[in-house]
This record gives structure tokens, sequence and C-alpha cells, in this order.
């Protein structure tokens, strides 16, 4: 079987070819997800943890058990006998931890592990189901287990999903993002306040499926697709997003149109807003690409503003060297 890499709020493993996201949610503390082939399913969750008054495996272990009962009585409407088969340890990135099969049926064995990682402050459960014949399952599942890391200490961490793989760093949180079919984006934002100064970064990557059907008469014309569907929904979303020059580079082996520009705006708060946008149609994977990177710096009237430009050029490199728009 092939696998593949997955990168996604601070977690990178290893997972089936076949498999799919099929749902997430929450942010880089609080979340999960939940992905799926043909007769196999896993979920990840994690909650924060104060590293002061960490709770054992066991307990945690024990709310979760609870939880999935009142999940199962739920679906089922009558209660459900759920079993224990088996407790143990493991070894997971670094980590101990607590390892479990759940028994909800007769020809029904769901592993689940269970640690905590002081580096991401975060108490993590992975839940198996499986259907598949058990040395294959087990074979699967000790791959993901292997590759898995929950805890990445660089300034740029890989993000791996949807077809699409980029670096970014680590400060940038995932605050917004919607994944259809047809259309997707995924939002990231850095924020930094002190008494006198407001400094933040905003990075939208979104992307058009099927570009050739749904925009027939525009997809080969990315000027003309971004001011006839774009920009009008991109200055709604992106507060004082401007620009005064256009290029076409040559970019990812891509036609790509960029654009740049800086704005002031507020009165007794003046804020200068640094804005790049790099639009560009993948025809390998049928997609339209559209990435928007905002930097600003907001103090009072009378003090100086000064955008950290060298910061700024050193991420977007980062990000354009480590893009992938079709994998």
């Amino acid at each position: 079987m092939k696998f593949k890499e997955l990168g996604w709020n601070g977690f990178l493993l290893e997972i089936p070819e076949e498999m799919r996201l099929t749902t997430e949610g929450g942010s880089l503390s609080s979340g999960y997800l939940k992905f799926e082939m043909e007769n196999f399913l896993m979920e990840i969750r994690w909650d924060p943890i104060d590293p002061k008054k960490v709770k054992p495996l066991a307990e945690i272990a024990d709310s979760f058990l609870k939880t999935v009962k009142k999940a199962l009585k739920k679906a089922s409407k009558k209660e459900v006998d759920l079993k224990v088969k088996e407790t143990g340890s493991s070894l997971i990135s670094s980590h101990n931890a607590y390892f479990m099969v759940l028994k909800p049926g007769e020809n029904i064995d769901e592993p689940v592990y269970i640690w905590t990682c002081d580096k991401s402050r975060r108490a993590i459960i992975i839940h198996f189901t499986s259907l598949l014949a058990s040395e294959e399952s087990r074979s699967i599942i000790e791959h993901i287990i292997n590759s898995l890391k929950c805890h990445i200490e660089e300034e740029f961490v890989p993000w791996i999903a949807l077809n699409l793989r980029f670096n970014i760093p680590s400060s940038f949180l995932l605050s917004d993002r919607r994944i259809a079919v047809g259309r997707t984006y995924l939002t990231f934002n850095e924020q930094k306040f002190s008494a006198f100064a407001e400094i933040g970064r905003k990075l939208v990557i979104e992307y058009f499926s099927m570009a050739n059907v749904i925009f027939e008469d525009s997809y080969k014309d990315i000027e003309s697709w971004f001011q006839n569907n774009y920009w009008k929904d991109l200055k709604k979303r992106c507060k004082n997003v401007a620009f005064q020059t256009t290029e076409t580079k040559r970019i990812l082996r891509h036609n790509v149109v960029y654009k740049r520009g800086i704005k002031n705006s507020g009165l007794f708060t003046r804020r200068t807003t640094l804005c790049e946008n790099l639009t560009w149609y993948c025809s390998k994977s049928n997609r339209i690409y559209s990435v928007t990177y905002l930097s600003y710096v907001g103090r009072p009237f009378f003090l100086r503003r000064k955008l950290d430009e060298e910061t700024d050029r050193r991420i977007m490199q980062e990000f354009l060297s480590s893009l992938r728009c079709h994998i």
C-alpha cells in the first residue's frame, strides 16, 4: 500500500493514498480531523493542556470512553455494551502513550491512542475504526503511528492536504476556512500587540476547481478573471487591500499575475499595509489559484510606521519555494 504525507495544524504524518480528509475543525490548540477510505476510518482530536496540571492518561481515557458511549447510545437509541478488549502503552513522537482496544461489536476492534504533548501543549487522541483484515489493519495503523509527529520545532511548518503543499511560519494560525466542491480557501493570521502598535500579517490561499468548465471563457486570461470574478470579493474579505502595480512572472512553471501595493489608512490610528497577490491557472490540477499576502503596522498618527519588508520578503520566498499546487 502506498502512503502520502499529511500536514495540518502542527501534525505531520503519513496516511494511505486512498484516504481523504472528510471533516475538520477547530484551531491549533483544540480541534479534530477525520479521514476515511473504504472500510477504514481515523479520527484525531486534540485539546489544550495546562503544563502545571496535566491529567493522567487513564483519566483522559475514561472521559473519552464516556463520550464514545454517549455518542453510540444517541446513534442507536439504546444502551451499547462498549467493552475495552485490552490496554497497554506505546511510544508516539517521543511521548509515552496510553493504548486501548474498544470492542463495540462482535467483529469490530477500534484501537485508541492517547498522549499529551508538552511541546504543543495538547492532549491528543487517535481513534481508528477498521473493517479490514486484521493483518492489513495492523500494518496501516503501525505505519501511521510510526510516522506521526505532533510537534514541529521549526520556524516554518508544513501544511500538506487538498492536493496542495506549502510552508508558513509557525506563528501563522488558521483563522478561517472553507473546503467545498468548486471553491476552497484557507486564511492564516498572525497578530502582535503592544502599547503603541498593532502589527499583523494575513495569508489567504484560495483555489477554484474545474476551472476550464466553470470559467470556460476566462480561465486562460487570468487578469480578466481576477477583475471580473475575484477582485470584488477579495476587497470585502481583506480590509485595506490595494494594488498599484501588475506584472506577469514565471513562478512554479506557471505564468503568474503578480500584483503589489501599499495603502495608508486611518485617522488617529494610522495603518500602513503591504499587499501582494499572485494568481494563476494550474493545468495539472485544473484549478485557478489566488494567494493574497497582507502585512500591516498600525500606530497613533504622531508615531512613525515602518513595515518589516525584509521579514515579509523572507516569508513569501519560503512560501513560494515550498509551494506545490499539484501533488
